[in-house]
Order: C-alpha cells, then structure tokens, then sequence
C-alpha cells in the first residue's frame, strides 16, 4: 500500500530463545522494515504482547484520493474508528490524515480550532474540503 517500502531482516527464535520464551524455535522473533521510507523493527513477544490504541501509526495524505485509498484497503479486513483513526487486520491502529491538519489545529483563534474540532469529531475517514470549510466557517452558522 505504501511506496517505499521493504523488509529488510528476519530473525528467528533458536533453541535458548525459544526456551527463554515459550515461542515455538523457528518462528519470527524480529521483522527489520521500512515503511513508507520510515525504518521500523518489529519484535514478537508471543501472545501476552498484544496491540492496544496507545501506540499507533500516522499516515500523513497531501490529497483526499490518497486518504480515500488507504482508507478503503485498511478497512478491507479492518475496522474504521472515529476522527481518522482504524485498526488494521492485525489489531495494528492507524491514523489516516491529511497532511494539512495540523496547519489547520495550529490557528491563533480558539473558535477556528475549535470548529475543525467539531469538524474532526464528527467523522470516521477525514475528509479534507470539510476540514478546511471548517476551519474557514463562522461558529454562528454551524
């Protein structure tokens, strides 16, 4: 989904390894990647580790098309969750957003901030024309 991207290393659990930590020997231990030309390394703790919404993956789009295409791949097998947010098949969350948007929550005016809040809250997959209206919007007319 993502240009840019490769793994570059696998390890495997051997025999102490596998000993130390109840994970079958052979299986994955770390996965070296690099996605969307951010390096990553990946390590599998077995079961007890599981993903939560404490960490999750930012994926900054400079158009709505690319938004709407990773949207719909993730959410293929994942689920769409709330202000730009899904979680993958895996369990993995991701943020799904437009590059600009911190340009528009970085506004000296309070009430601007906090109509693309409003804006922002409102929505599953972003949608960048809303955003921007927003941004642009007198709270009285909302």
């Amino acid at each position: 989904m993502f240009e840019d991207s490769r793994i570059h290393n696998i390890t495997r659990y051997g025999p102490s390894g596998a000993e130390v930590s109840g994970m079958p020997e052979g299986s994955v231990l770390t996965v070296e990647y690099t996605l969307n030309g951010q390096e990553y390394i990946a390590i599998n703790g077995g079961p007890a580790f599981t993903f939560t919404h404490a960490i999750s993956l930012m994926v900054n789009c400079d158009t709505q098309e690319e938004i709407d295409r990773l949207w719909t791949a993730f959410c293929e097998e994942g689920k769409p969750e709330e202000c730009g947010w899904l979680t993958d098949k895996f369990g993995l969350s991701w943020q799904i957003v437009p590059t600009e948007l911190n340009e528009l929550l970085d506004n000296s005016d309070p009430v601007k901030v906090e109509n693309v809040n409003r804006a922002l809250f409102s929505m599953k997959k972003l949608d960048i024309d809303q955003l921007r209206k927003a941004a642009t919007s007198n709270p009285h007319e909302q």
